[in-house]
């Protein structure tokens, strides 16, 4: 009898050959259907990467998480169980370990996500480990927060425990603002941090079952996710510098072994002060935007199918990286307020070099608001080849030459 897989999956396709998030995330690719029973649970945009006349595909609401466990009891319950659950992403890795622990299902374990998803705990096992990392304090009271503030001094964090993409943060500079911000809702899910001043770096990579890095890349951001939220363009570079990424690796193992992360890929972001390397955050997840795209043309490896294969235990196929060089990713905002509709854009593919893939708004489209980075944007280019230093060069002149032009409309 084959391996049963359960798959949950709610990312679309896109099959015009102009847009490129998820293509590394099909399914079909990434798994042997042959080898593997896969059965399918995706909401209405994830249908879109399955295949036509796939059987045993549900379609949910993975928000109803009770609804989503009833289906998964009735196909237990009428086919046998599961032999892995797979969630690519990072807001479905809660319900997946749900779902193994109550099905008995190896894997991680709502438990085990818990040092992936809530920033509190990885930083007190990371910190507990002797790493540099923010200080932080949870938020119980207003009172509480207002005493901890103090101590901490401002600006500071003030951040969802569970969050990503930097939703819902905010940097706060006085008493005054952060007493209107503990008027949020579930203020008990929020915490405040210390604002550490220095470059965002982000290694991102995947950990076999012993926690040993297979593959691992170092980037360093051109901005940041808060500052994108407020209209900044957003991307990294990959960094080609031996010391950088001898550093850096070094830093990530040791935060890898503290997390005690096992067969999964992961995004580390952290801070180089210029003294030391500090500690940010952690998924354990395949990285967002378009990191993972250019790790692939640049590094050779598909993080998604490194990700599978080590679940699976599948045969592992690991390039050399000693001769790894640099690309980057460079998205625009969508201006604001939204809805706009696109006038103009400019084009950008043979005019700078390295630039390989962009994906620019065409006059009369409209854009509106969509969860996620990898979605239409002002304007997302790719660039490969080249040291960090060309490479950087490379998507400034981008930034410089790119022109989007649009007009407010009524919603």
């Amino acid at each position: 009898m084959r391996p049963r897989i359960l798959f949950l999956n709610p990312w679309p396709q896109h099959d015009d050959g102009r847009r490129w998030e998820n293509e590394l995330a099909r399914p079909a690719d990434l798994i042997d259907h042959q080898r593997y029973h896969v059965t399918y649970l995706c909401n209405t945009a994830g249908l879109s990467a399955v295949a036509d006349g796939t059987p045993d595909v549900h379609v949910v609401d993975f928000a109803q998480v009770p609804d989503v466990l009833a289906l998964v009891d009735r196909l237990v319950a009428g086919q046998g169980g599961f032999d892995h659950v797979i969630a690519l992403s990072e807001y479905l890795l809660d319900l997946a370990a749900a779902i193994r622990e109550r099905h008995g299902v190896p894997g991680f374990l709502p438990r085990d996500i818990d040092r992936f998803r809530d920033k509190r705990m990885m930083k007190t096992l990371v910190a507990g480990a002797g790493i540099p990392a923010p200080r932080w304090f949870g938020c119980d009271s207003v009172e509480q927060v207002l005493s901890d503030a103090a101590s901490l001094g401002f600006p500071l964090v003030f951040k969802p425990v569970r969050g990503a993409s930097s939703q819902g943060v905010e940097v706060v500079t006085s008493t005054e603002q952060l007493r209107a911000l503990c008027a949020t809702p579930q203020l008990a899910e929020y915490e405040i941090e210390e604002y550490v001043t220095g470059a965002v770096m982000h290694a991102d990579g995947v950990v076999d079952q012993q926690g040993d890095c297979l593959f691992v890349s170092v980037s360093r951001y051109l901005s940041t996710c808060l500052a994108f939220e407020a209209g900044e363009p957003f991307g990294s570079v990959i960094q080609s510098d031996p010391a950088v990424r001898a550093e850096a690796e070094k830093f990530v193992q040791r935060c890898i072994a503290a997390l005690g992360l096992r067969g999964s890929a992961f995004h580390l972001e952290f801070f180089d002060t210029g003294r030391e390397l500090v500690f940010l955050e952690i998924g354990a997840r395949v990285p967002g935007a378009d990191v993972s795209y250019v790790t692939n043309e640049v590094c050779g490896v598909n993080m998604f199918q490194l990700w599978i294969d080590v679940t699976l235990g599948n045969e592992l196929r690991v390039p050399d990286q000693r001769s790894t060089g640099s690309g980057a990713w460079l998205m625009i905002p969508r201006p604001r307020p939204l809805p706009q509709r696109v006038l103009s854009a400019t084009p950008l593919l043979g005019r700078i070099p390295y630039l390989y893939r962009e994906v620019v708004p065409r006059p009369g489209e409209i854009l509106r608001h969509s969860a996620g980075y990898a979605t239409l944007q002002g304007g997302r280019f790719l660039f490969r080849g080249g040291t960090q230093e060309q490479i950087t060069d490379a998507v400034q002149r981008a930034l410089r030459a790119y022109q989007l032009t649009t007009q407010p409309i009524a919603d």
